[in-house]
């Protein structure tokens, strides 16, 4: 991918970041694969921020603290650096991660009253294959 073309992906996906949007879920708290019980996302939120930790037993994949701006972030994944961004669009969480030339989009969205994290996760190098898991509060 041509760095005009991240340039203006991220642009336009960060364009939701500056909307004001009082309705935010909150999506605060451990969240469980129901495929695997040992894979959990840990959600902090905060007005202005969301801290994630994705966890596989006991191994931290990831972990990372990041403003709601949709500013790029840098952290660790699996040891390799990578950078994310987030942003709310309506009502969900929209992440951005980049390793390396490879762009995932996730965007988390409540259901079930709040007891299940839908999570949809797509490639821009494959956008015809996407996944979509839910993860269950706990």
């Amino acid at each position: 991918m041509k760095a005009a073309e991240y340039i203006l992906l991220t642009a336009v996906f960060a364009a939701g970041a500056f909307a004001e949007d009082s309705a935010r879920p909150v999506l605060s708290g451990t969240w469980a694969s129901p495929n695997d019980a040992s894979e959990k996302l840990v959600v902090e939120q905060t007005d202005s921020g969301i801290h994630m930790q994705e966890l596989k037993g006991n191994e931290t994949k990831a972990d990372y603290e990041c403003k709601l701006d949709g500013k790029d972030c840098e952290f660790k994944e699996d040891g390799h650096p990578a950078k994310v961004s987030l942003w709310f669009n309506g009502p969900k969480l929209v992440e951005l991660v980049t390793r390396g030339r490879n762009i995932v989009r996730r965007r988390f969205t409540l259901a079930d009253g709040g007891k299940k994290l839908v999570v949809e996760m797509s490639a821009f190098s494959n956008p015809d294959k996407s996944e979509t898991v839910e993860y269950t509060r706990q």
